[in-house]
């Protein structure tokens, strides 16, 4: 008799936890919270008088304050709801959110634990649970997610894995778990994470295909204008990518426009020669973040990738001088003279030594000069010194390279290094020498050459040519 009465209590519970708190049951707390907030909880209490004895209302009322913040009023509806007869998982639930928005993960944890325990099938708690490791131990989340499948099969669960997964930036884990689910099975939101998880990850193509399945389905979107516009730009499909661009500025809803948009528009404009067109779209994007330093550089690399070195300069420049402290590093002097070296070496243009080429390439040495000076335990500084002195004496008769690249061996055979710049300088000074005609130490670098590689066509070559003089 005992066990049948539990047994009936228990199908009771379970009947009775199935109550349902629709929005229009609290649609007056939410309308005094919004225009009366002084005289919300008085609302909020008259609102349960109506309904004593469920706990899921109170529940959903204590979330409306914990929602904005309110969590004294919070915790008045958890024990309201707490003390009725009818136990519910949604009060136990809102335990959870109340320890967690007091950065008690542990108590969270408890409360979700408690709530998943008494009712197994409430998927509530799992989705909590979940969320609050999502980011720091994904597995864990998703494990849980895993339990509650056996429950409720269907793709429910797994897009709320593929959550997850996103959200912890496990962007390839979270674009196969999308990929497993049919496709008009998601909806915007999973649609535009799956985009994206393949755009994170450089997967152009299949960003695409997805951005382009949810453009058809939702096409005033900004999410997939705006992920036609970035992936046709980086896949170099300029006119579909200027089609995007149109319906993300002119046919979206509600589009949050962010800087990267006009960056993409200038970069496509730019692939279609519309130059002036793309640098206008460029300035658009400082007039609407003139003061973020990061919006600077983006305008200083847009301006690298066509090639309009002057204004990289000049806006890597800003960016580098809005850098404090430690911020700023032998990098951005580095990087600053390697857009002088680009300008110098350029040959869209012309193959000739220009007298603005030649300028260029100065102001790229001075810039590498300030590297060595800043890491003078580095080959960086003396390498690229090297490389611009070779393109200022192009047939190497001045040998102006000669001693940037001795001092990259020394630094480079110091440290014990052999790599590319190594035997790119002991090149440079067999074929110094041979010009030279100074044999002997012409072969002296041939031969270092071949002990780090024996079959190097270069300095076969050579050896060849002086073997047979």
């Amino acid at each position: 008799m005992k066990r049948l009465l539990l047994g009936l209590m228990a199908l009771w519970l379970c009947l009775e936890s199935k109550a349902q708190v629709s929005a229009t049951d609290i649609a007056p707390l939410r309308l005094a919270l919004t225009t009366d907030s002084l005289h919300a909880r008085q609302k909020a209490e008259e609102l349960l008088k109506k309904d004593r004895k469920n706990p899921d209302l109170a529940a959903a009322i204590g979330s409306e304050f914990l929602r904005r913040g309110r969590i004294e009023d919070a915790e008045f509806f958890y024990d309201k709801g707490y003390h009725m007869k009818r136990i519910s998982p949604t009060i136990i639930n809102l335990a959870g959110d109340i320890a967690l928005s007091k950065n008690d993960q542990q108590k969270a944890e408890y409360y979700y634990g408690r709530a998943m325990y008494f009712d197994r099938r409430h998927p509530d708690a799992y989705y909590k649970y979940a969320r609050m490791y999502a980011k720091k131990d994904a597995e864990k989340a998703v494990e849980k997610l895993q339990t509650l499948r056996i429950y409720h099969p269907g793709p429910q669960i797994d897009m709320r894995i593929a959550e997850i997964y996103y959200e912890s930036n496990r962007f390839a884990d979270a674009a196969r778990t999308y990929a497993s689910l049919p496709i008009d099975s998601l909806g915007k939101t999973e649609l535009t994470n799956y985009a994206l998880s393949y755009y994170f990850m450089q997967q152009f193509d299949s960003a695409l295909a997805v951005g382009e399945e949810g453009h058809k389905r939702f096409p005033r979107h900004p999410a997939f204008n705006r992920m036609i516009l970035y992936c046709n730009t980086e896949l170099k499909h300029y006119d579909e990518a200027i089609a995007g661009a149109t319906d993300l500025f002119q046919h979206s809803d509600n589009a949050e426009l962010q800087y990267l948009d006009y960056i993409y528009d200038g970069y496509a404009l730019n692939g279609l020669g519309r130059y002036d067109e793309a640098i206008a779209q460029f300035n658009r994007v400082l007039e609407l973040n003139k003061d973020r330093k990061d919006v600077v550089k983006a305008i200083a690399d847009a301006y690298e990738t066509i090639g309009d070195y002057d204004r990289a300069i000049s806006y890597y420049r800003q960016y580098a001088d809005k850098l404090e402290g430690d911020e700023r590093t032998p990098y951005e002097e580095y990087h600053i003279g390697q857009l002088y070296y680009q300008k110098g070496t350029d040959e869209r243009q012309t193959k000739e030594l220009t007298s603005a080429k030649t300028e260029a390439l100065r102001q790229a040495d001075a810039q590498f000069a300030k590297v060595e000076r800043m890491r003078p335990d580095s080959y960086l500084g003396p390498y690229w010194r090297a490389r611009t002195q070779m393109a200022l004496d192009p047939q190497t008769e001045k040998g102006l390279a000669k001693p940037y690249y001795m001092k990259v061996i020394e630094i480079m055979t110091g440290n014990g290094e052999q790599s590319a710049q190594l035997t790119e300088s002991y090149k440079y000074l067999a074929y110094y020498y041979y010009l030279k005609k100074d044999k002997r130490e012409a072969m002296k670098y041939v031969d270092k050459i071949l002990d780090i590689s024996p079959t190097d066509d270069y300095a076969l070559r050579i050896a060849n040519v002086l073997s047979a003089g």
